[in-house]
């Protein structure tokens, strides 16, 4: 039975599907975009059935030959996709055989749509679990190179958005080189729960066929396939590992956006957005605004509820494929490119913006950072126990925010009225730096450890 011009698939069951159900089943608008995982896939394929000689040699040529112009073509966006075709499968093998001839009805002996789709999904997800990687690195260099401009750069250290104790910003960032280094072993588990190839499973029960799937896992960089032909087309689990990824990511971009937003404002004056990443009102000519860093805290809040979209799609399906796997795609590509957008644009702020130096020390005298020094002076030089000791500094707060003076203003003899047998190296207690390199466990903002972790990422990023 000849081929009809415009649509590849053409059978007694769907041959006369209205065009309104060819708009509402075709994919192609969203799965166009893994035309490079589909033309591998089917390479590795043609190889497999070359070697259990269902094609010939020169047939092998004409499919590889055909399957590059069409790569070509795509390339130069001199392809028009149809919907008639539904999706990237059927519409390469469409226009294989505009270019080939009949030898492209070959192409889909012993595979279905079924493992074809899943296999490309997971090269997909692994290529681009390694490419956010990347750029996750990209950012933690430039936050990285802030941590060690600002070593000695001073900032209060909040609980509750109240100032607590004195930092350095150097300590502050480095807490999200933590996170993002967590992210990478996030997207390093999402990379590894891809790494499966369905080839074989066809359309659920096995192929007919001995495929030499060594040969494509070979082909296809996998390090292995699939032990179980049902799970290997209804497994979307690595789509949730890889958008599970994606949302701690966000997440993590989330609070830095937050914190660099409080940061910038007039109220605390510790950080400048460079000008390229932020914008100016409509009406107010004195304002800029830091629009960049609030469409990430809002764009991280989208990608957080994708793995919530997927669950909801999979969840309560019995096995083995049906057509509601179609909608995985569209939220695993909307995931990633807000995702990439966003690691991108926080990079370049990173990159440009500048903290502000004095401010941070400022806010730590006015707002009583080294309280809890002080308390433990009492503890430590005093032998008063601790409960006690925070209720006398507490009074001495009082004391100085009432008569509006910082802890340093206090005298002698006010300190000694709260308690006798305080004497003048109380002072020593009320140094913000000093208070840094009285720090003593390894994970603490004392400058030296600060510098250690420093070097650490340093090699970790080379």
């Amino acid at each position: 039975m000849p081929i009809k011009k415009d649509k590849i698939l053409s059978t007694s069951i769907n041959k006369k599907t209205s065009s309104l159900m060819d708009d509402f089943n075709s994919s192609i608008d969203v799965d166009q975009r893994l035309i490079q995982e589909d033309i591998s896939v089917t390479r590795a394929h043609v190889d497999a059935l070359f070697k259990l000689g269902v094609i010939t040699k020169s047939d092998l040529a004409k499919i590889n030959k055909g399957l590059s112009s069409i790569q070509k073509d795509f390339d130069q966006k001199k392809i028009k996709f149809t919907k008639q075709n539904e999706d990237i499968h059927m519409n390469i093998e469409f226009f294989l055989h505009k270019k080939i001839g009949d030898t492209a009805l070959k192409l889909h002996t012993g595979r279905s749509r079924n493992d074809q789709v899943a296999t490309d999904t997971r090269l997909w997800v692994m290529k681009s679990s390694l490419h956010l990687q990347n750029e996750i690195k990209k950012l933690m260099k430039f936050i990285l190179k802030q941590a060690s401009t600002h070593k000695d750069t001073i900032i209060p250290g909040f609980t509750h958005l109240q100032v607590a104790q004195p930092i350095l910003l150097a300590h502050h960032l480095l807490a999200y080189m933590e996170m993002f280094n967590r992210d990478l072993n996030c997207f390093d588990f999402s990379y590894k729960g891809s790494d499966e190839n369905v080839l074989g499973s066809a359309a659920l029960a096995g192929s007919n066929y001995s495929i030499d799937t060594n040969l494509l896992n070979k082909k296809l960089k996998f390090t292995k396939s699939k032990e179980n032909s049902m799970d290997g087309v209804s497994d979307r689990d690595f789509c949730m590992y890889f958008l599970n990824a994606c949302a701690m990511n966000a997440i993590h971009l989330s609070k830095l956006s937050a914190e660099l937003v409080l940061w910038s404002s007039n109220s605390f004056g510790m950080f400048k957005v460079d000008a390229e990443y932020s914008t100016g009102s409509s009406i107010m000519p004195q304002k800029r605004n830091p629009d960049s860093l609030e469409l990430i805290r809002a764009k991280a809040n989208i990608i957080r509820t994708k793995n919530i979209e997927f669950s909801n799609i999979i969840s309560g399906l019995p096995l083995t494929y049906f057509k509601d796997f179609q909608e995985d795609k569209r939220i695993i590509f909307e995931a990633y490119d807000e995702l990439l957008i966003c690691l991108r644009v926080m990079t370049d702020v990173m990159k440009k913006s500048e903290f502000e130096k004095k401010q941070g020390l400022q806010i730590c005298n006015q707002y009583f950072a080294t309280a809890t020094d002080l308390a433990d002076y009492l503890v430590i030089k005093k032998n008063i126990p601790f409960r006690n000791s925070y209720k006398i500094i507490a009074q001495i707060v009082n004391f100085a925010q009432k008569n509006k003076k910082i802890l340093s203003d206090i005298s002698l003899e006010e300190f000694q009225h709260f308690e006798n047998s305080i004497n003048k190296d109380i002072y020593d207690y009320i140094d913000v730096e000093k208070s840094l390199y009285r720090k003593k466990t390894k994970m603490s903002t004392n400058p030296k450890l600060v510098s250690k972790q420093i070097d650490k990422y340093s090699n970790l990023l080379k």
